[in-house]
């Protein structure tokens, strides 16, 4: 059998990473980053969920900040350090205060066939894009099937390609699917487009015979809105003796608080109420220790969140791909 658990061919497969995602009322990036006592620096080194795994292989951010000059444009920070000794990061996340972002740090197995460099973090941009994207997750055997997916990407988009992980081509799959790659997609049709590509991925699987475990948490966004899922492939079976099998065996966990804004309050770090939602921030795992006001989002299934004029429209859907 295969060995699953190892790339072939020069590709990578990201393992067990952690991201968050925001889109509401501006927040303090220094304060999601740093200084909650779960924030996504402390999960990169000391992690309370998913604790078999660190995230030691880099970290990326695409924020947007509504004063800053072309506004439309988001904020990109992407470097191969420690996040929690990155001085440059620290300086810059006091700073901004930005209404949408995603934010990620990366884990990969410790082996000769990784490669942590720069092209290979989270989240993905491509040049001219408007969509952003971040991925938990992998996808076993990831080298037997990526030329299967070239004739469902775009030839613009395949060629902009840079890095060596599966988690780049889930996204140029991504944009494929919308109607302009380059446009600014509502986010029904970027919800759309995300399940789409999970059924081509699922029909490319299932044409290898490949049927290990592969979990698919998504994060995506546009400045306006955000879509994340909480997905995995043929959740629960493995080869014999597989090599990743301690790191997989959970489910990749999803958590989500939503109210009026994310704020430090009585010494922590809480989700204001509010009658309509304005704010909502996803996170691999909760914030703060304190999980009374977090929830988990459900298994096979996806989150939308779209700023409107009255606040946010926020939907939870089922994933049946």
């Amino acid at each position: 059998m295969t060995n699953a658990g190892y790339p072939q061919g020069g590709y990578t497969i990201d393992q067990v990473c952690r991201a968050l995602a925001y889109l509401g009322e501006p927040t303090s990036l220094g304060h999601v980053l740093y200084e909650t006592d779960s924030s996504l620096v402390r999960q990169s080194y000391s992690p309370r969920m998913m604790e078999t795994f660190l995230n030691l292989a880099g970290f990326g951010m695409v924020a947007w900040d509504p004063c800053s000059v072309r506004a439309e444009d988001p904020f990109a920070y992407r470097a191969t350090r420690l996040p929690a000794f990155d001085r440059n990061l620290r300086n810059l996340a006091v700073k901004l205060a930005p209404t949408c972002m995603i934010a990620h740090v990366r884990g990969v197995t410790n082996s000769g066939h990784e490669m942590v460099a720069e092209t290979n973090l989270h989240p993905f941009r491509f040049r001219d894009a408007r969509v952003v994207l971040a991925h938990n997750g992998h996808l076993r055997q990831f080298a037997s099937m990526r030329y299967d997916l070239v004739r469902h990407i775009r030839p613009d988009l395949a060629q902009s390609i840079q890095g060596t992980t599966d988690s780049e081509w889930i996204y140029a799959l991504v944009l494929s699917q919308l109607d302009d790659p380059y446009g600014l997609p509502d986010t029904r049709e970027l919800a759309d487009a995300a399940a789409a590509a999970l059924r081509i991925l699922r029909e490319v699987r299932g044409r290898h015979g490949i049927d290990t475990s592969s979990p698919v948490n998504l994060f995506l966004a546009t400045g306006e809105g955000l879509v994340a899922t909480r997905f995995s492939f043929d959740y629960g079976w493995y080869p014999d003796e597989d090599v990743l099998l301690e790191t997989d065996l959970p489910y990749c966990s999803l958590w989500y608080t939503v109210g009026g804004e994310y704020v430090q309050r009585d010494g922590g770090s809480v989700m204001a109420a509010s009658d309509a939602p304005r704010s909502v921030l996803i996170a691999s795992e909760p914030l703060t220790v304190d999980t009374s006001t977090w929830l988990e989002v459900p298994e096979y299934s996806m989150i939308t969140a779209a700023r409107t004029p009255g606040g946010l429209d926020f939907e939870t859907r089922d994933l049946d791909v």
